[in-house]
């Protein structure tokens, strides 16, 4: 239990730190926690204390919390509110933490914990390919790895990162990203953060589709535009 308690902690972290949800959200060991003679959670095996973070405002005020419970249950935990602002994490009382034994990774998508997770991907994504739009069968595909020193089973990934897609774009995206990789090479991990946050901003202001044609589609001179556009945004004094 103690091993997937762990991973748990570390995937839920990782986790929050993508989607911008960490804020002043802190984890405490039972230990730490009794010293504070809270009247919640002395029975759970980690807490989870949070104000300023967008999580109390998820947790109580009815936002969709499906990725967010899938996090536990992949794990084999459940989470519990004391008061609006700390959850305690504890372990469900039916699952197998035996460790996984060491096998092939097409042995472990025939576990039933990763059908579950492929499962609600594609429940999720109502049942069509989230690259092309066309229903018929679809697999479940990882966009990314992460922390595999850690130990991490295929079904203890978040739903943001798996993809419901159809055959051909499951084959597509695979090389795709791959090459994505290789191209991100060329840049430093500031370039990078830089891409991602400029992209999500004027994704959000003109969509993402125009973003990109516009991107893919100028021209010299259009490109000549853009920089002068650039100058004159960096030259607006800072508030």
């Amino acid at each position: 239990m103690e091993e997937n308690l762990r991973r748990l902690l570390l995937a839920f972290e990782d986790w929050l730190v993508r989607e911008g949800l960490l804020g002043d959200a802190k984890f405490y060991t039972p230990a730490e926690w009794q010293k504070r003679g809270e009247d919640y959670h002395n029975d759970a095996v980690a807490i989870m204390v949070f104000d300023g973070s967008t999580v109390h405002h998820m947790l109580n005020f009815g936002c969709d919390l499906t990725e967010f419970d899938d996090i536990f249950e992949s794990f084999g935990f459940w989470y519990e509110l004391g008061h609006s602002w700390n959850l305690g994490i504890y372990p469900e009382e039916d699952f197998d933490f035996t460790p996984v034994a060491r096998m092939s990774y097409s042995q472990l998508l025939r576990d039933p914990r990763w059908r579950r997770k492929a499962d609600l991907v594609k429940k999720v994504a109502e049942h069509q390919c989230q690259d092309c739009g066309s229903g018929g069968r679809l697999e479940a595909h990882h966009c990314y790895y992460a922390r595999m020193s850690n130990g991490f089973h295929p079904w203890e990934y978040p739903l943001g990162a798996l993809r419901a897609l159809c055959p051909d774009c499951h084959e597509k995206r695979e090389k795709v990203e791959m090459s994505f990789r290789a191209w991100s090479a060329k840049l430093t991990h500031q370039q990078l953060v830089q891409l991602q946050t400029g992209v999500d901003h004027a994704g959000y202001w003109m969509g993402h589709n125009e973003l990109f044609e516009l991107l893919n589609e100028s021209s010299r001179n259009e490109c000549e535009e853009l920089q002068e556009l650039h100058k004159r945004v960096m030259s607006k004094p800072t508030r």
